[in-house]
Protein backbone atom coordinates (compact mmCIF):
# COMPACT_ATOMS: atom_id res chain seq x y z
CA UNK A 1 0.00 0.00 0.00
CA UNK A 2 1.79 3.29 -1.27
CA UNK A 3 2.40 5.72 2.19
CA UNK A 4 0.44 8.67 2.18
CA UNK A 5 2.22 12.28 2.08
CA UNK A 6 0.87 14.57 4.83
CA UNK A 7 0.31 17.24 2.06
CA UNK A 8 -2.40 14.53 0.69
CA UNK A 9 -4.29 14.22 3.91
CA UNK A 10 -6.59 16.82 3.45
CA UNK A 11 -9.98 16.04 1.80
CA UNK A 12 -11.16 17.76 -0.68
CA UNK A 13 -14.10 19.51 1.41
CA UNK A 14 -11.59 20.42 4.13
CA UNK A 15 -9.27 22.12 1.97
CA UNK A 16 -11.65 24.25 0.26
CA UNK A 17 -12.11 25.78 4.01
CA UNK A 18 -8.55 26.62 3.67
CA UNK A 19 -9.01 27.62 0.67
CA UNK A 20 -11.98 30.18 1.30
CA UNK A 21 -9.75 31.05 4.37
CA UNK A 22 -7.38 33.28 2.22
CA UNK A 23 -9.61 35.72 0.79
CA UNK A 24 -10.90 35.21 -2.39
CA UNK A 25 -12.70 32.31 -3.60
CA UNK A 26 -13.92 30.84 -7.10
CA UNK A 27 -17.35 29.95 -7.97
CA UNK A 28 -18.16 26.75 -9.87
CA UNK A 29 -19.74 29.21 -12.90
CA UNK A 30 -16.11 30.77 -12.73
CA UNK A 31 -17.35 34.03 -11.22
CA UNK A 32 -15.27 35.71 -7.66
CA UNK A 33 -16.39 36.36 -4.41
CA UNK A 34 -13.99 38.06 -1.71
CA UNK A 35 -15.23 39.81 1.25
CA UNK A 36 -17.72 42.34 0.30
CA UNK A 37 -18.43 40.19 -2.57
CA UNK A 38 -16.13 41.49 -5.41
CA UNK A 39 -12.06 39.70 -5.64
CA UNK A 40 -9.84 41.09 -3.23
CA UNK A 41 -7.39 44.02 -4.47
CA UNK A 42 -4.26 42.29 -3.36
CA UNK A 43 -2.40 45.49 -3.96
CA UNK A 44 -3.37 46.13 -7.47
CA UNK A 45 -4.56 49.24 -7.67
CA UNK A 46 -3.34 51.69 -9.71
CA UNK A 47 -0.93 52.81 -7.38
CA UNK A 48 2.20 54.57 -9.80
CA UNK A 49 0.74 53.41 -12.97
CA UNK A 50 -1.33 56.91 -12.95
CA UNK A 51 0.19 59.61 -15.31
CA UNK A 52 0.22 60.30 -18.25
CA UNK A 53 -0.50 57.40 -20.16
CA UNK A 54 -3.78 57.13 -17.65
CA UNK A 55 -6.60 58.63 -19.99
CA UNK A 56 -8.12 56.27 -22.63
CA UNK A 57 -8.79 58.02 -25.94
CA UNK A 58 -12.45 59.62 -26.09
CA UNK A 59 -14.44 57.53 -28.56
CA UNK A 60 -12.44 54.63 -26.97
CA UNK A 61 -14.49 52.07 -25.23
CA UNK A 62 -12.14 49.34 -24.05
CA UNK A 63 -14.59 46.72 -22.50
CA UNK A 64 -13.78 44.46 -19.88
CA UNK A 65 -12.36 40.80 -19.66
CA UNK A 66 -14.02 38.54 -17.38
CA UNK A 67 -11.64 37.23 -14.79
CA UNK A 68 -9.81 34.54 -16.22
CA UNK A 69 -9.26 30.76 -15.47
CA UNK A 70 -5.53 29.48 -16.75
CA UNK A 71 -6.60 27.31 -19.39
CA UNK A 72 -4.17 24.26 -19.74
CA UNK A 73 -1.57 25.46 -21.41
CA UNK A 74 -1.32 28.35 -19.10
CA UNK A 75 -1.48 26.28 -16.08
CA UNK A 76 1.22 24.42 -17.57
CA UNK A 77 3.25 26.75 -17.92
CA UNK A 78 2.76 28.58 -14.85
CA UNK A 79 3.72 25.50 -12.32
CA UNK A 80 6.68 25.44 -14.69
CA UNK A 81 8.35 29.03 -14.10
CA UNK A 82 6.73 29.04 -10.79
CA UNK A 83 7.96 25.60 -9.07
CA UNK A 84 10.39 24.36 -11.95
CA UNK A 85 8.44 21.38 -12.53
CA UNK A 86 9.08 19.26 -15.47
CA UNK A 87 5.86 18.11 -14.91
CA UNK A 88 2.21 18.33 -16.87
CA UNK A 89 -0.32 18.50 -14.31
CA UNK A 90 -3.04 19.39 -16.93
CA UNK A 91 -2.15 16.39 -18.82
CA UNK A 92 -4.98 15.45 -16.18
CA UNK A 93 -7.60 17.94 -16.59
CA UNK A 94 -10.29 18.10 -18.86
CA UNK A 95 -9.92 19.45 -22.64
CA UNK A 96 -10.81 22.79 -23.17
CA UNK A 97 -12.00 24.52 -26.41
CA UNK A 98 -12.60 28.31 -26.43
CA UNK A 99 -14.34 30.13 -28.75
CA UNK A 100 -12.24 30.83 -31.46
CA UNK A 101 -8.82 30.62 -28.72
CA UNK A 102 -8.72 28.75 -25.58
CA UNK A 103 -7.68 31.47 -23.57
CA UNK A 104 -11.38 33.19 -23.88
CA UNK A 105 -12.16 34.05 -20.52
CA UNK A 106 -16.20 33.52 -20.96
CA UNK A 107 -15.60 30.28 -22.04
CA UNK A 108 -12.75 29.38 -18.98
CA UNK A 109 -15.25 28.34 -16.28
CA UNK A 110 -15.24 25.63 -12.93
CA UNK A 111 -17.08 22.26 -12.77
CA UNK A 112 -16.65 20.34 -9.98
CA UNK A 113 -14.83 17.58 -11.44
CA UNK A 114 -12.26 20.31 -12.67
CA UNK A 115 -11.86 21.82 -9.37
CA UNK A 116 -11.33 18.35 -7.99
CA UNK A 117 -8.40 18.06 -10.30
CA UNK A 118 -6.79 20.64 -9.12
CA UNK A 119 -6.91 20.11 -5.44
CA UNK A 120 -4.92 17.35 -6.50
CA UNK A 121 -2.85 18.85 -9.24
CA UNK A 122 -1.68 21.09 -6.13
CA UNK A 123 -0.87 18.66 -3.69
CA UNK A 124 1.38 16.70 -6.45
CA UNK A 125 2.87 20.05 -7.51
CA UNK A 126 4.04 20.71 -3.28
CA UNK A 127 4.97 16.98 -2.46
CA UNK A 128 7.06 17.28 -5.82
CA UNK A 129 8.39 20.44 -4.71
CA UNK A 130 9.56 19.80 -1.07
CA UNK A 131 11.15 16.38 -2.19
CA UNK A 132 13.52 17.86 -5.08
CA UNK A 133 16.06 20.35 -3.17
CA UNK A 134 16.28 22.73 -6.28
CA UNK A 135 12.55 23.12 -6.51
CA UNK A 136 12.37 23.38 -2.61
CA UNK A 137 14.99 25.87 -2.88
CA UNK A 138 12.60 28.75 -4.66
CA UNK A 139 10.24 28.98 -1.49
CA UNK A 140 12.06 27.53 1.19
CA UNK A 141 14.49 30.26 1.73
CA UNK A 142 14.40 29.60 5.60
CA UNK A 143 12.92 26.98 8.04
CA UNK A 144 10.41 28.10 9.70
CA UNK A 145 10.24 25.93 13.38
CA UNK A 146 7.27 28.07 15.08
CA UNK A 147 3.95 29.40 15.10
CA UNK A 148 4.10 32.93 14.04
CA UNK A 149 7.48 32.40 12.70
CA UNK A 150 8.98 35.40 10.62
CA UNK A 151 10.78 33.12 8.64
CA UNK A 152 7.08 31.47 7.80
CA UNK A 153 5.67 34.85 6.74
CA UNK A 154 8.73 35.85 4.54
CA UNK A 155 8.08 33.07 2.81
CA UNK A 156 4.43 33.65 2.69
CA UNK A 157 4.59 37.31 1.57
CA UNK A 158 7.45 36.54 -1.31
CA UNK A 159 6.43 33.49 -2.75
CA UNK A 160 2.83 34.06 -2.35
CA UNK A 161 3.46 37.41 -4.68
CA UNK A 162 4.38 34.85 -7.25
CA UNK A 163 1.73 32.56 -6.83
CA UNK A 164 -0.58 35.06 -6.78
CA UNK A 165 1.06 37.54 -9.31
CA UNK A 166 1.09 40.40 -7.17
CA UNK A 167 1.78 41.89 -3.16
CA UNK A 168 -0.55 39.94 -0.85
CA UNK A 169 -2.86 42.26 1.20
CA UNK A 170 -1.88 42.02 4.68
CA UNK A 171 -5.44 40.16 5.64
CA UNK A 172 -4.60 37.11 2.84
CA UNK A 173 -0.73 36.93 4.57
CA UNK A 174 -2.45 36.59 8.30
CA UNK A 175 -4.76 33.70 6.65
CA UNK A 176 -2.25 32.03 5.31
CA UNK A 177 -0.59 31.58 8.21
CA UNK A 178 -3.48 30.61 10.29
CA UNK A 179 -2.88 27.75 7.52
CA UNK A 180 0.60 26.89 8.46
CA UNK A 181 0.57 27.50 11.86
CA UNK A 182 -2.53 24.87 11.99
CA UNK A 183 -0.63 22.61 10.23
CA UNK A 184 2.66 22.84 12.44
CA UNK A 185 0.52 22.38 15.29
CA UNK A 186 -0.13 18.49 13.70
CA UNK A 187 3.30 17.78 12.01
CA UNK A 188 5.84 19.57 14.11
CA UNK A 189 7.63 20.10 10.29
CA UNK A 190 7.92 23.88 9.27
CA UNK A 191 8.60 22.70 5.86
CA UNK A 192 5.49 20.32 5.80
CA UNK A 193 3.76 23.13 7.35
CA UNK A 194 4.69 26.00 4.93
CA UNK A 195 4.13 23.10 1.99
CA UNK A 196 0.38 23.16 3.35
CA UNK A 197 0.03 26.60 3.03
CA UNK A 198 1.32 26.94 -0.18
CA UNK A 199 -0.42 23.96 -1.11
CA UNK A 200 -3.95 25.91 -0.70
CA UNK A 201 -2.99 29.09 -2.36
CA UNK A 202 -1.98 26.95 -5.14
CA UNK A 203 -5.30 25.71 -5.24
CA UNK A 204 -6.90 29.19 -4.25
CA UNK A 205 -8.97 31.47 -6.68
CA UNK A 206 -6.29 33.93 -6.83
CA UNK A 207 -3.85 31.74 -8.63
CA UNK A 208 -6.15 29.86 -10.86
CA UNK A 209 -8.26 33.01 -12.45
CA UNK A 210 -5.96 35.99 -13.77
CA UNK A 211 -7.90 38.62 -11.58
CA UNK A 212 -8.31 42.32 -12.95
CA UNK A 213 -10.25 44.68 -10.74
CA UNK A 214 -12.76 47.61 -11.51
CA UNK A 215 -12.63 49.93 -8.14
CA UNK A 216 -16.58 50.67 -9.11
CA UNK A 217 -17.51 47.62 -10.57
CA UNK A 218 -20.75 49.36 -12.07
CA UNK A 219 -19.33 52.42 -13.57
CA UNK A 220 -18.25 52.66 -17.90
CA UNK A 221 -15.55 54.87 -17.06
CA UNK A 222 -12.24 53.33 -18.04
CA UNK A 223 -9.66 53.24 -15.93
CA UNK A 224 -5.88 52.34 -16.18
CA UNK A 225 -4.90 48.68 -15.43
CA UNK A 226 -2.56 47.86 -12.74
CA UNK A 227 0.94 47.44 -13.01
CA UNK A 228 0.59 44.16 -11.85
CA UNK A 229 -2.70 43.57 -13.80
CA UNK A 230 -0.48 45.14 -17.07
CA UNK A 231 2.73 42.87 -16.11
CA UNK A 232 0.15 39.10 -16.31
CA UNK A 233 -1.64 40.49 -19.43
CA UNK A 234 1.67 40.88 -21.09
CA UNK A 235 3.25 37.61 -19.78
CA UNK A 236 0.35 35.23 -20.51
CA UNK A 237 -0.14 36.88 -24.17
CA UNK A 238 3.91 36.16 -25.11
CA UNK A 239 4.35 33.49 -23.10
CA UNK A 240 1.30 31.87 -21.97
CA UNK A 241 2.48 32.20 -18.29
CA UNK A 242 3.29 34.06 -15.37
CA UNK A 243 5.47 37.26 -15.27
CA UNK A 244 9.04 36.94 -14.64
CA UNK A 245 11.72 38.77 -11.95
CA UNK A 246 11.82 41.74 -14.22
CA UNK A 247 7.97 42.63 -15.09
CA UNK A 248 7.05 42.37 -11.41
CA UNK A 249 9.79 44.97 -10.66
CA UNK A 250 8.88 46.88 -13.74
CA UNK A 251 5.32 46.75 -12.12
CA UNK A 252 6.30 47.61 -8.65
CA UNK A 253 8.14 50.41 -9.91
CA UNK A 254 5.42 51.73 -12.27
CA UNK A 255 7.51 51.67 -15.59
CA UNK A 256 4.54 49.69 -17.47
CA UNK A 257 2.42 52.57 -18.67
CA UNK A 258 4.28 54.79 -21.34
CA UNK A 259 3.95 53.21 -24.83
CA UNK A 260 7.95 53.41 -25.64
CA UNK A 261 8.17 51.02 -22.26
CA UNK A 262 5.73 48.80 -23.85
CA UNK A 263 7.06 48.22 -26.79
CA UNK A 264 10.74 47.26 -25.44
CA UNK A 265 9.30 44.87 -23.12
CA UNK A 266 7.31 43.33 -26.49
CA UNK A 267 10.73 43.06 -27.57
CA UNK A 268 12.05 41.38 -24.91
CA UNK A 269 9.50 38.63 -24.13
CA UNK A 270 9.47 37.84 -27.81
CA UNK A 271 13.38 37.43 -28.14
CA UNK A 272 12.50 34.77 -24.95
CA UNK A 273 12.73 31.05 -25.96
CA UNK A 274 9.23 31.00 -23.68
CA UNK A 275 7.92 32.95 -26.53
CA UNK A 276 7.82 29.66 -28.43
CA UNK A 277 4.24 29.54 -26.35
CA UNK A 278 2.78 32.25 -28.46
CA UNK A 279 3.69 30.55 -31.87
CA UNK A 280 2.09 27.56 -30.44
CA UNK A 281 -1.31 28.82 -28.87
CA UNK A 282 -1.76 31.73 -31.27
CA UNK A 283 -0.64 30.58 -34.73
CA UNK A 284 -1.42 27.13 -33.40
CA UNK A 285 -5.17 27.76 -33.36
CA UNK A 286 -5.68 30.64 -36.16
CA UNK A 287 -3.80 28.77 -38.37
CA UNK A 288 -5.39 25.67 -37.52
CA UNK A 289 -1.43 23.76 -37.40
CA UNK A 290 -2.51 22.40 -33.63
CA UNK A 291 -5.75 20.44 -35.07
CA UNK A 292 -3.30 18.78 -37.38
CA UNK A 293 -2.00 16.14 -34.42
CA UNK A 294 -5.24 14.80 -34.47
CA UNK A 295 -6.16 14.66 -38.15
CA UNK A 296 -7.19 11.56 -39.76
CA UNK A 297 -6.28 10.25 -43.45
CA UNK A 298 -6.89 6.80 -44.74
CA UNK A 299 -4.11 4.55 -44.70
CA UNK A 300 -5.05 2.96 -47.76
CA UNK A 301 -5.11 6.63 -49.90
CA UNK A 302 -2.24 8.00 -48.11
CA UNK A 303 0.65 5.38 -47.50
CA UNK A 304 2.92 7.88 -46.60
CA UNK A 305 1.29 9.93 -44.65
CA UNK A 306 3.07 9.24 -40.61
CA UNK A 307 3.70 10.85 -37.26
CA UNK A 308 7.08 12.14 -38.31
CA UNK A 309 5.60 13.58 -41.40
CA UNK A 310 2.80 15.04 -39.18
CA UNK A 311 5.18 16.49 -36.59
CA UNK A 312 7.67 18.08 -39.69
CA UNK A 313 4.02 19.61 -41.51
CA UNK A 314 3.44 21.08 -37.89
CA UNK A 315 6.84 22.28 -37.22
CA UNK A 316 6.92 24.06 -40.74
CA UNK A 317 3.88 25.71 -39.76
CA UNK A 318 5.61 27.44 -36.45
CA UNK A 319 8.68 28.02 -38.17
CA UNK A 320 6.80 29.89 -41.25
CA UNK A 321 5.01 31.48 -38.46
CA UNK A 322 8.12 32.83 -36.23
CA UNK A 323 10.27 33.68 -39.16
CA UNK A 324 7.12 36.65 -39.80
CA UNK A 325 7.23 37.54 -36.60
CA UNK A 326 10.67 37.34 -35.66
CA UNK A 327 12.49 38.66 -39.07
CA UNK A 328 9.78 41.15 -39.56
CA UNK A 329 8.76 40.24 -42.75
CA UNK A 330 5.80 42.25 -44.11
CA UNK A 331 2.08 40.46 -43.85
CA UNK A 332 2.33 41.60 -48.09
CA UNK A 333 4.84 38.39 -48.72
CA UNK A 334 2.54 35.79 -46.69
CA UNK A 335 1.24 34.62 -50.18
CA UNK A 336 4.24 35.13 -52.34
CA UNK A 337 7.50 34.00 -49.98
CA UNK A 338 9.78 31.11 -51.67
CA UNK A 339 10.42 29.35 -49.04
CA UNK A 340 10.20 26.56 -46.51
CA UNK A 341 11.33 24.45 -43.34
CA UNK A 342 11.74 20.86 -44.40
CA UNK A 343 14.10 17.81 -43.41
CA UNK A 344 14.10 14.51 -44.74
CA UNK A 345 10.79 13.27 -44.89
CA UNK A 346 9.24 16.75 -45.38
CA UNK A 347 11.45 17.42 -48.59
CA UNK A 348 10.61 13.77 -49.85
CA UNK A 349 6.75 14.68 -49.23
CA UNK A 350 7.42 18.26 -51.01
CA UNK A 351 9.57 16.84 -53.98
CA UNK A 352 13.04 18.51 -52.74
CA UNK A 353 16.28 17.42 -52.50
CA UNK A 354 16.83 15.84 -48.66
CA UNK A 355 18.97 18.25 -46.89
CA UNK A 356 20.38 15.01 -44.76
CA UNK A 357 19.09 16.01 -41.20
CA UNK A 358 16.19 15.09 -39.38
CA UNK A 359 15.62 18.62 -37.96
CA UNK A 360 14.10 21.36 -40.37
CA UNK A 361 16.54 23.38 -42.39
CA UNK A 362 15.41 26.96 -44.22
CA UNK A 363 15.39 26.09 -48.08
CA UNK A 364 14.62 28.23 -51.16
CA UNK A 365 13.03 25.42 -54.12
CA UNK A 366 12.19 27.68 -56.73
CA UNK A 367 11.19 24.66 -58.94
CA UNK A 368 8.79 23.90 -57.43
CA UNK A 369 5.14 24.99 -57.24
CA UNK A 370 4.90 25.55 -54.28
CA UNK A 371 4.75 29.34 -52.80
CA UNK A 372 3.80 31.12 -49.88
CA UNK A 373 1.50 30.42 -47.30
CA UNK A 374 -1.25 28.55 -49.30
CA UNK A 375 1.52 25.80 -49.98
CA UNK A 376 2.14 24.78 -46.68
CA UNK A 377 1.47 20.98 -46.10
CA UNK A 378 0.22 21.69 -42.81
CA UNK A 379 -2.82 23.93 -44.10
CA UNK A 380 -3.85 22.03 -46.96
CA UNK A 381 -3.93 18.36 -45.06
CA UNK A 382 -6.06 20.07 -42.23
CA UNK A 383 -7.99 21.07 -44.80
CA UNK A 384 -8.65 18.31 -46.28
CA UNK A 385 -10.67 15.42 -45.20
CA UNK A 386 -9.76 11.77 -45.07
CA UNK A 387 -9.53 10.29 -48.15
CA UNK A 388 -9.13 13.71 -50.98
CA UNK A 389 -8.62 17.15 -50.94
CA UNK A 390 -12.23 19.05 -49.86
CA UNK A 391 -12.60 22.30 -51.87
CA UNK A 392 -15.96 23.70 -50.01
CA UNK A 393 -13.42 23.04 -46.95
CA UNK A 394 -10.46 25.16 -48.37
CA UNK A 395 -12.34 27.82 -49.80
CA UNK A 396 -14.61 28.26 -46.31
CA UNK A 397 -11.45 28.21 -44.46
CA UNK A 398 -9.87 30.71 -46.33
CA UNK A 399 -12.90 33.34 -46.42
CA UNK A 400 -13.25 32.27 -42.56
CA UNK A 401 -9.49 32.71 -41.33
CA UNK A 402 -7.72 34.87 -43.55
CA UNK A 403 -10.76 37.23 -44.61
CA UNK A 404 -12.61 36.77 -42.00
CA UNK A 405 -15.65 36.56 -43.83
CA UNK A 406 -17.18 33.23 -42.92
CA UNK A 407 -20.17 31.55 -44.87
CA UNK A 408 -23.08 30.69 -43.19
CA UNK A 409 -23.36 27.06 -41.99
CA UNK A 410 -24.78 24.42 -44.64
CA UNK A 411 -28.86 23.68 -44.14
CA UNK A 412 -29.68 21.49 -41.96
CA UNK A 413 -30.53 18.20 -43.10
CA UNK A 414 -28.21 18.45 -46.08
CA UNK A 415 -26.01 15.66 -46.80
CA UNK A 416 -22.66 16.47 -46.21
CA UNK A 417 -20.77 14.88 -49.48
CA UNK A 418 -17.29 15.28 -48.25
CA UNK A 419 -17.59 13.16 -45.83
CA UNK A 420 -20.18 10.77 -46.68
CA UNK A 421 -18.31 7.55 -48.22
CA UNK A 422 -15.65 4.98 -46.83
CA UNK A 423 -12.23 7.02 -46.43
CA UNK A 424 -11.00 3.35 -47.40
CA UNK A 425 -12.15 3.31 -50.58
CA UNK A 426 -9.48 3.55 -53.17
CA UNK A 427 -11.99 3.84 -55.76
CA UNK A 428 -13.50 6.26 -56.73
CA UNK A 429 -12.60 8.24 -53.56
CA UNK A 430 -8.78 9.25 -53.89
CA UNK A 431 -9.22 9.09 -58.16
CA UNK A 432 -12.02 10.58 -58.63
CA UNK A 433 -12.22 14.32 -60.14
CA UNK A 434 -13.91 16.11 -57.05
CA UNK A 435 -14.82 18.85 -59.07
CA UNK A 436 -17.29 17.36 -60.96
CA UNK A 437 -18.42 15.23 -58.09
CA UNK A 438 -19.01 18.90 -56.29
CA UNK A 439 -21.75 19.51 -58.87
CA UNK A 440 -23.98 17.61 -57.34
CA UNK A 441 -24.23 19.99 -54.27
CA UNK A 442 -23.71 23.30 -56.53
CA UNK A 443 -27.16 22.22 -59.13
CA UNK A 444 -29.20 21.34 -55.31
CA UNK A 445 -30.91 24.60 -55.12
CA UNK A 446 -30.39 24.73 -51.12
CA UNK A 447 -26.72 24.44 -51.65
CA UNK A 448 -25.98 26.37 -54.55
CA UNK A 449 -25.82 29.37 -52.85
CA UNK A 450 -22.94 28.84 -50.31
CA UNK A 451 -20.60 26.43 -52.34
CA UNK A 452 -20.76 28.83 -55.35
CA UNK A 453 -19.36 30.99 -52.79
CA UNK A 454 -16.50 28.62 -51.49
CA UNK A 455 -15.96 26.28 -53.78
CA UNK A 456 -14.54 27.99 -56.58
CA UNK A 457 -11.70 29.65 -54.27
CA UNK A 458 -11.06 26.08 -53.02
CA UNK A 459 -10.50 24.13 -56.61
CA UNK A 460 -7.77 27.04 -56.82
CA UNK A 461 -5.76 24.47 -54.78
CA UNK A 462 -6.72 21.52 -56.33
CA UNK A 463 -2.95 20.53 -57.81
CA UNK A 464 -2.17 19.65 -53.62
CA UNK A 465 -3.83 16.52 -52.99
CA UNK A 466 -5.43 15.74 -49.64
CA UNK A 467 -1.53 15.59 -47.88
CA UNK A 468 -0.40 18.74 -49.33
CA UNK A 469 1.86 17.03 -52.53
CA UNK A 470 2.04 18.69 -55.79
CA UNK A 471 0.20 17.20 -58.82
CA UNK A 472 -1.46 17.59 -62.47
CA UNK A 473 -4.13 14.83 -62.44
CA UNK A 474 -6.22 13.18 -60.70
CA UNK A 475 -6.01 9.26 -60.12
CA UNK A 476 -7.84 8.54 -62.40
CA UNK A 477 -6.36 10.77 -65.29
CA UNK A 478 -8.66 13.28 -65.41
CA UNK A 479 -6.35 17.03 -65.96
CA UNK A 480 -6.82 19.39 -62.95
CA UNK A 481 -8.04 22.54 -63.95
CA UNK A 482 -6.41 25.14 -61.21
CA UNK A 483 -8.80 27.81 -62.07
CA UNK A 484 -11.12 29.74 -59.26
CA UNK A 485 -12.87 32.57 -58.58
CA UNK A 486 -13.38 34.91 -55.55
CA UNK A 487 -16.95 35.78 -54.15
CA UNK A 488 -17.23 39.03 -56.12
CA UNK A 489 -16.31 37.09 -59.53
CA UNK A 490 -12.90 38.14 -59.93
CA UNK A 491 -10.99 35.51 -61.83
CA UNK A 492 -7.65 33.57 -60.65
CA UNK A 493 -5.74 30.30 -61.76
CA UNK A 494 -3.21 28.42 -59.32
CA UNK A 495 -2.54 28.78 -56.03
CA UNK A 496 -0.31 32.04 -56.73
CA UNK A 497 -2.97 34.12 -58.38
CA UNK A 498 -5.49 33.09 -55.51
CA UNK A 499 -2.79 34.70 -52.97
CA UNK A 500 -2.38 38.00 -54.88
CA UNK A 501 -6.02 38.67 -54.65
CA UNK A 502 -5.97 37.36 -51.07
CA UNK A 503 -3.18 39.39 -49.70
CA UNK A 504 -4.26 42.88 -52.34
CA UNK A 505 -7.64 42.47 -50.38
CA UNK A 506 -7.70 44.94 -47.56
CA UNK A 507 -9.87 42.11 -45.31
CA UNK A 508 -6.93 40.49 -45.22
CA UNK A 509 -4.36 42.68 -42.89
CA UNK A 510 -7.94 43.81 -40.70
CA UNK A 511 -8.39 39.80 -40.15
CA UNK A 512 -5.30 39.39 -38.74
CA UNK A 513 -5.38 42.42 -36.51
CA UNK A 514 -8.97 40.81 -35.05
CA UNK A 515 -7.63 37.49 -34.52
CA UNK A 516 -4.33 38.48 -32.46
CA UNK A 517 -6.53 41.46 -30.87
CA UNK A 518 -9.45 38.77 -29.61
CA UNK A 519 -6.35 36.66 -28.69
CA UNK A 520 -4.37 39.57 -27.02
CA UNK A 521 -7.46 40.30 -24.93
CA UNK A 522 -8.78 36.95 -24.27
CA UNK A 523 -12.04 38.06 -24.98
CA UNK A 524 -14.79 38.18 -28.67
CA UNK A 525 -14.68 41.48 -30.49
CA UNK A 526 -17.92 43.53 -29.28
CA UNK A 527 -19.89 46.27 -31.07
CA UNK A 528 -18.22 48.78 -29.34
CA UNK A 529 -14.29 47.58 -30.47
CA UNK A 530 -15.57 49.16 -33.41
CA UNK A 531 -13.51 52.30 -32.61
CA UNK A 532 -10.21 50.78 -31.27
CA UNK A 533 -10.20 48.53 -34.91
CA UNK A 534 -10.55 51.45 -36.86
CA UNK A 535 -7.46 52.85 -35.05
CA UNK A 536 -5.13 50.15 -34.64
CA UNK A 537 -5.52 49.50 -38.48
CA UNK A 538 -4.82 52.65 -39.31
CA UNK A 539 -1.69 52.95 -37.09
CA UNK A 540 -0.26 49.49 -37.89
CA UNK A 541 -0.71 50.28 -41.54
CA UNK A 542 1.69 53.67 -40.57
CA UNK A 543 4.01 51.81 -38.70
CA UNK A 544 4.19 48.50 -41.09
CA UNK A 545 2.08 45.42 -41.75
CA UNK A 546 4.49 43.18 -39.82
CA UNK A 547 3.69 40.54 -37.07
CA UNK A 548 5.44 42.24 -34.73
CA UNK A 549 4.40 45.88 -35.18
CA UNK A 550 0.99 44.71 -35.08
CA UNK A 551 1.57 43.01 -31.18
CA UNK A 552 3.10 46.56 -30.12
CA UNK A 553 0.33 48.34 -31.42
CA UNK A 554 -2.27 45.96 -29.93
CA UNK A 555 -0.20 46.39 -26.35
CA UNK A 556 0.41 50.03 -26.38
CA UNK A 557 -3.48 50.16 -27.48
CA UNK A 558 -6.07 51.67 -25.07
CA UNK A 559 -8.06 48.89 -24.96
CA UNK A 560 -5.16 46.47 -23.90
CA UNK A 561 -3.99 49.06 -21.00
CA UNK A 562 -7.49 49.87 -19.94
CA UNK A 563 -10.74 48.29 -18.65
CA UNK A 564 -13.99 49.39 -17.12
CA UNK A 565 -16.81 48.18 -15.05
CA UNK A 566 -20.08 47.00 -16.37
CA UNK A 567 -23.65 48.18 -15.16
CA UNK A 568 -25.77 46.02 -13.44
Amino acid sequence: MPVEHPLQRLSAAALLLLISSLGCTGKLDGTMDGANGTPTSGGGGLGPDQGPGSTVAANIDPGRVGIHRLNNTEYNNTVRDLLGTASQPAAKFLAEEGNNFDNTASALGMTGQQYEKYLGAASDLMVESLANPANKARFLTCVPKVAADPCARQIIETFGMQIYRRPLEAAEADRAMNVYSADLARANDGGEAIGQALRAMLASANFLYRVELDANPASTTPHPLSGYEMASRLSYLHWSSMPDAALFDAAKNGKLTQPAALESVVDRLLADAKAAAFTESFAGQWLDIRNLLTHSVAPTVFPTYSNALVDAMVAEGHLWFQEFLNQDRPLTDWFTADFNYVNDTLAKHYGFPAPGSDHLTRVVVTTDQRRGFLGLASFLTRTSVVSRTSPPERGAWVLSELLCSAPPPPPAMVADLDKSADPNDMSPQGAENVRKRLERHRADPGCSGCHQTFDPIGFGLERYDGIGRYRETYGNGDAIAADGAMPDGTTFSGPQELGGLIGKDPRFSACVASKLYTYALGREIEAYDDASMQTLNTRWAGRGLTLKNLVKEIVVSDAFRFRRGEPE
